[in-house]
C-alpha cells in the first residue's frame, strides 16, 4: 500500500510513494520530501519498506527525529504506523498508508512543495517574489523586466514598443517571447536571423522552450539572466549549517494545544529575502501569576502589621488630649 507523507508546516501538503522506495527527508536539494528550515539536516531521516511494516531511520541528525515524544535513537530506525507523527527538527510530518497515487515527479513535486514553505514565510514579511528578466552583458546591462503575470508572454527586442527594448543593433525588432507558467519559464523564438541562445542550444523558430536558471540566453550580442528570488532563497538555506534546537524551541504536534503563555515567532527573513539561518525561531514564554507567592504574603503582612500600628498610635494620641 502507498506510504503517504503529508507536511503540516505546509498546510497539508501531500506526497505518496511507492511502498518499495526508500524516501529520503531533508533539507537537500537531493531529498524526495526537501524541507527548507535550517533545524533540518541536510539529509536527516528516511522512510523505508521492512518486511510488511514501514520503518523511520534517524540519518544522524543535529536535532533527531521523533514518533511523537519519543526520539528515534540516531542511526537506528523504529515502525511507525500509519497515522503517526513525526517530527523533524522543527517540521511535523503525518504519516499514513493508503490507496492515494503514486506521485510521479517526485522531484519537482518535492521542489514544489519547498518553493512554497519559502514563499509563505517570505510574503509574510512583504518580500518582492516576482521572477525578473535581467541583462548581465550587453549594452543594456542592469536592465530588469518583471514577468509578473503568469501566463503572458512579453516581447524583447529593439522595437521601443517591445516589454524589454534593447539598443543591440544584432537584435530584431521583435527578437524573442519569454514567459512563465507558475515557476517554469519559457522561451520563444520568433524566426529571427541570429537566433535564440539558451546556453549552447539554439532555440527552434516558432517553438516554446524551457529556460532553466542555470543557463543565460543570448539574443545577438546580448545576454540575460533570470532572477528567481524563490530558488535562491532555497538555496542559501541548503547552504547554511544546521541549527541547534533546544527542546523548548521544538513545539508540540499541530494536533496538540500549545502551552498557555508560549508563542511561537516565524523564521527571520534576512536582507535578501531569504530565511535568515540562526535564529531561525524563537520561542517566547511569558509567566502568568496564579497566586499569591511566601514573598508576596510577607510584603502584605507586614504591612497590615504597620497600618495597625498606626491605627494605635493615632487612638493613643486622642485619648491623651
Amino acid at each position: 500500500m502507498p506510504l503517504t507523507v503529508i507536511v503540516l508546516a505546509a498546510d497539508g501538503a501531500r506526497m505518496t510513494f511507492d511502498a518499495t522506495q526508500r524516501v529520503v527527508i531533508g533539507r537537500g536539494a537531493g531529498s524526495d520530501v526537501r524541507l527548507p528550515d535550517p533545524s533540518v539536516s541536510l539529509r536527516h531521516a528516511t522512510l523505508r519498506a521492512q518486511g510488511s511494516d514501514f520503518v523511520v531511520f534517524d540519518e544522524g541528525s543535529t536535532n533527531g527525529t521523533y514518533v511523537g515524544s519519543v526520539r528515534v535513537a540516531p542511526r537506528t530506525s523504529r515502525i511507525v504506523r500509519s497515522g503517526d507523527l513525526v517530527r523533524v527538527g522543527r517540521v511535523w510530518l503525518e504519516l499514513r498508508l493508503d490507496q492515494s497515487p503514486v506521485t510521479r515527479d517526485v522531484a519537482a513535486a518535492t521542489r514544489d512543495l519547498a518553493l512554497a514553505m519559502v514563499s509563505r514565510s517570505m510574503l509574510a514579511r512583504g518580500a518582492d517574489l516576482t521572477l525578473k528578466l535581467h541583462v548581465v552583458e550587453g549594452r543594456d546591462q542592469g536592465a530588469i523586466l518583471p514577468l509578473a503575470d503568469d501566463g503572458r508572454f512579453y516581447v524583447v527586442g529593439r522595437a521601443p514598443e517591445c516589454a524589454l527594448a534593447l539598443a543591440d543593433a544584432d537584435v530584431s525588432r521583435e527578437h524573442v517571447k519569454v514567459g512563465r507558467r507558475a515557476s517554469s519559464v519559457f522561451v520563444r523564438d520568433m524566426g529571427t536571423k541570429n537566433g535564440t541562445w539558451i546556453g549552447d542550444t539554439r532555440a527552434p523558430a516558432d517553438g516554446d522552450v524551457v529556460w532553466k536558471p542555470i543557463h543565460m540566453m543570448k539574443i545577438g550580442r546580448t545576454v540575460l539572466a533570470i532572477e528567481e528570488p524563490l530558488a535562491e532563497a532555497l538555496a542559501s538555506i541548503e547552504a547554511v549549517a544546521d541549527e541547534a534546537l533546544s527542546p523548548e524551541e521544538a513545539g508540540a504536534p499541530p494536533s496538540e494545544p500549545k502551552a498557555e503563555g508560549t508563542s511561537f515567532e516565524p523564521p527571520d527573513v534576512g536582507p535578501s529575502g531569504a530565511l535568515a539561518a540562526v535564529p531561525a525561531a524563537r520561542v517566547r514564554t511569558e509567566r502568568r501569576r496564579t497566586g499569591w507567592s511566601a514573598t508576596d504574603m510577607l510584603v502584605m503582612a507586614a504591612a497590615l502589621a504597620i497600618l495597625a500600628l498606626s491605627l494605635a498610635g493615632l487612638v493613643w494620641l486622642l485619648r491623651g488630649r
